[in-house]
């Protein structure tokens, strides 16, 4: 009797397991999909065209000095693009040096076709009424 017991138990037990063990499984399979393609400009870029392709990413990287109150900001709508990121990285030379200038970095994606320009503005935030110190444009055809 106890031994019937057993393998009845052992039965249940292999028989709740399975389904744990099938989702491990199909967790755990490399995902199919690939990483998008990333686009990169710089400052040389101003003013310049570009075209991308509907999935990929647009990497903005200027120069900056946050220390100084200014920062690079987006002006207007840059549909079809859509800004997903924004930081900063000081420059790794003079990364301890109070008031050392760095790069700002904007990341978009395109995820729809569309012809957009993309524009951006380096200035104070609290000298809204003032012209920016620069200007940073890429006209952008995203298919």
């Amino acid at each position: 009797m106890i031994r019937a017991w057993s393998i009845l138990v052992f039965a249940i037990a292999v028989t709740a397991a399975s389904p744990a063990l099938e989702l491990q499984t199909s967790s755990s399979a490399p995902s199919s999909k690939s990483s998008p393609t990333v686009v990169t400009v710089t400052d040389q870029n101003n003013g310049k065209d570009i075209d991308l392709t509907s999935g990929e990413e647009l990497v903005v990287k200027l120069a900056s000095n946050r220390s100084t109150g200014y920062g690079w900001t987006v002006s207007g709508d840059p549909a079809p693009l859509k800004l997903e990121k924004m930081s900063y990285h000081k420059s790794t030379k003079s990364s301890q040096i109070t008031g050392a200038p760095g790069v700002q970095i904007f990341q978009f994606s395109a995820a729809t076709a569309g012809i957009a320009t993309l524009n951006l503005v380096y200035r104070r935030s609290w000298e809204y009424n003032m012209p920016p110190a620069k200007t940073f444009s890429l006209r952008v055809n995203v298919r």
